[in-house]
């Protein structure tokens, strides 16, 4: 019976064997998976393994991990291509391998002109140095820069005591002499009733031929002493005194405003020496120089745009007041004067302006934009876009107004030259346009 025991218990014994050796080629299986999956892994892996800590990654993660590398590429390629779209740019494949982007513009039509930039300054269209007429003490000085004065004003007072008393001394002057005048006119009033009487009483015999001469002679005597000379000489006297007073009162000439200051009270006036300096800025002027080869081709009362970078970077409008008949001898330039409307006074004078005068016009020339001509070996050229490639073309240019230059020879009307990415190009290189310019 124990012999049974025994024999059954080494049976089942022998039974579990195959069992654990089965799970131990199972966790081989499952290690060598491990170093499959994760090569990177080396032999830690397999210690863990042998630990029982090595357990392979899920292919969940696996999967997931790919799925989102997948989602960011595909906005990485997606987004461009839907901004090209908004653009309304043709995708690569259509525009061709190698492809350069440019901006074409059309050959077209138009008047060019070319201007001839001068500079100069702001200047009062009218300046006035007030001068006194005479010599004299300032008394006071009525006004101060800035102030704006009208035609008639008083500016400055000189002291006239002195040219005051002459006044005087010139009007007594005259009254005697209107009295010695008067009396002169009586004496000879007398003297004519008196011949008369003689004539008379000669006639009548009463009295000798003797006594009728010496009437006469006193008559002749007395008409002789009413000369008006120095009545007039009196007078003029006085009116001379009374011009100097009234010199010693300096009135504006003109309207305007008061600019400079060179005198101060209880200073020596003099008539060479200016007191004051008025200008009036309702209009301003600007001038400039021009060549003789561009003084025929302007005009008085011809508009001209003029900038006052201090004011406005919008050019002002200005007209030609004057141009020169001949040329400064020195410079050997022709001087030509712009005035400018200046209502509120924002123009100031010696502010820098720079004048735009048109010296070349051409009407309803061919033209295009300025980028689009450019300069090889000394030559102009263009890219003319020709079946989706860009055709170098030699042209002759003419004037150019800084946006558009005349094409003498070489284009067509209608025809699209490149004005944008031509740096990029070579004759016949492939295109893809971008935009057109209007």
């Amino acid at each position: 019976m124990e012999l049974q025991m025994g024999e059954s218990g080494m049976g089942q014994r022998e039974q579990k064997r195959p069992e654990a050796g089965g799970l131990d080629a199972s966790r081989a299986l499952q290690a060598g998976a491990g170093e499959a999956g994760d090569p990177g892994a080396g032999g830690g892996d397999r210690a863990g393994a042998g630990a029982g800590a090595g357990a392979p990654r899920p292919v969940k993660g696996r999967v997931k991990g790919w799925l989102l590398a997948g989602a960011v590429l595909a906005v990485l390629i997606g987004v461009p291509l839907a901004v090209r779209f908004l653009r309304g740019e043709a995708p690569v494949a259509e525009q061709g391998p190698g492809a350069v982007p440019v901006e074409v513009a059309a050959v077209a039509r138009r008047d060019v002109s070319r201007a001839v930039r001068l500079t100069g300054r702001v200047a009062p269209r009218v300046e006035i140095k007030v001068l006194p007429k005479i010599a004299g003490r300032i008394k006071s000085i009525e006004v101060d820069v800035g102030d704006r004065v009208r035609a008639g004003q008083v500016l400055v007072r000189l002291d006239d005591a002195e040219i005051a008393a002459q006044v005087r001394q010139a009007e007594a002057a005259l009254a005697v002499a209107e009295a010695g005048a008067r009396a002169a006119a009586a004496n000879l009033e007398d003297a004519r009733r008196n011949l008369e009487r003689m004539k008379q009483l000669y006639e009548a015999g009463a009295v000798p031929l003797q006594q009728l001469e010496q009437a006469q002679l006193r008559y002749d005597q007395a008409a002789a002493g009413v000369s008006e000379a120095q009545v007039a000489q009196a007078r003029a006297a006085l009116e001379a005194a009374r011009v100097q007073l009234a010199n010693t009162v300096i009135t504006a000439p003109a309207g305007g405003i008061v600019a400079a200051r060179s005198a101060q009270v209880g200073e020596m006036a003099a008539p060479t020496q200016p007191l004051l300096t008025l200008i009036d800025i309702d209009q301003v002027q600007v001038e400039v120089s021009v060549t003789e080869a561009e003084v025929n081709r302007l005009r008085p009362g011809q508009e001209v745009p003029v900038t006052v970078a201090a004011v406005s970077e919008k050019p002002l409008t200005g007209r030609i007041a004057s141009l020169a008949p001949a040329a400064d001898p020195r410079s050997k330039m022709f001087p030509v004067k712009i005035t400018l409307s200046n209502p509120g006074h924002r123009l100031k004078p010696g502010m820098f302006a720079e004048v735009s005068l048109t010296a070349e016009v051409r009407r309803q020339v061919l033209v295009v934009p300025v980028g689009a001509v450019l300069e090889k070996e000394g030559r102009a050229v263009v890219y003319v876009v020709e079946g989706g490639r860009a055709r170098e073309r030699r042209v002759e240019a003419g004037l150019s107004d800084g946006k558009f230059t005349e094409i003498k020879k070489g284009l067509r009307e209608g025809e699209q030259v490149v004005v944008s990415g031509q740096e990029f190009l070579v004759d016949g290189a492939r295109v893809a346009v971008k935009g057109a310019l209007s």
